[in-house]
């Protein structure tokens, strides 16, 4: 279901300009926004200005987030040729990288179109994607200056989203596709440690599928660049409304004609 369908019960702009996304080293990083268009390599990196833990709350709130196009997004769309609009590719991600203590967990969170199951995903990946977050982090916070976003069009660079710490899988360490189809609805994810201890490296880390009341929350780019994250009702709840307008509309209907 696209987005379009949805009425959300609660929009929340995003907050004021920061200069800088909050890495994970702070326990609570900054969820980002990064689109990839791989044929002309280029990319453009947006600061959420949302920690993971206030995310976090929100989707326990059943908040709904919208992200309009700002100038940045904009000039990096008109840079996109028309032939590679349709094969942009959107990834959200956030990093709490400061886990290897018994009291602090290796956290992220990320959007996910694909996830392998049965290639382990371990605390020791969960570390090095951490990690991988950072270095991307760093980049984009070296060059972003005062704004909240950042085009980047030299594929060297470290804060490329194509680049080998971030791509389609955090830098190789994901076991699935973080990365989807602009215009798609993508799920979002929550994973941490398996346990506070970090020796235990090999113990497969945990994975939750966020959602509020059953519905998962999704997140959509569409082709304007104007972002939106909210818990999306299954196919089956709008099955249900349907049909029950269809009954209200055939009731009506009826009375009339009796009358």
């Amino acid at each position: 279901m696209k987005f379009k369908l949805i009425a959300l019960a609660a929009m929340l702009a995003a907050g004021s300009a920061q200069a800088a996304i909050v890495n994970g080293s702070s326990d609570n990083g900054e969820l980002f926004m990064t689109v990839l268009d791989s044929v002309g390599q280029q990319s453009y990196t947006l600061d959420l200005n949302i920690t993971m833990n206030d995310f976090l709350a929100g989707v326990a709130a059943n908040a709904s987030y919208s992200y309009a196009a700002d100038a940045n997004m904009s000039s990096f769309l008109s840079m996109v040729a028309p032939a590679n609009q349709s094969g942009l590719l959107f990834a959200i991600g956030a990093m709490d990288s400061n886990g290897s203590t018994a009291t602090n967990y290796f956290r992220n969170i990320t959007t996910a179109s694909v996830i392998d199951l049965g290639n382990t995903l371990t605390n020791t990946n969960l570390k090095n994607l951490s990690s991988n977050g950072d270095v991307f982090v760093a980049d984009f916070n070296s060059l972003i200056g005062a704004n909240n976003s950042l085009i980047v069009t030299d594929p060297s660079f470290d804060s490329y989203a194509g680049s080998a710490f971030w791509g389609s899988n955090w830098g190789n360490q994901f076991n699935g596709t973080s990365t989807s189809l602009i215009g798609d609805d993508v799920g979002m994810y929550f994973l941490r440690q398996s346990s506070g201890v970090f020796a235990a490296r090999n113990s497969a880390s945990i994975y939750e599928a966020l959602s509020f009341n059953g519905n998962p929350y999704m997140a959509n780019l569409d082709m304007n660049g104007n972002l939106m994250i909210a818990a999306v009702p299954e196919a089956e709840t709008y099955a249900m409304m349907l049909a029950g307008l269809g009954l209200v509309g055939f009731m009506v209907a009826r009375r009339r004609r009796a009358a």
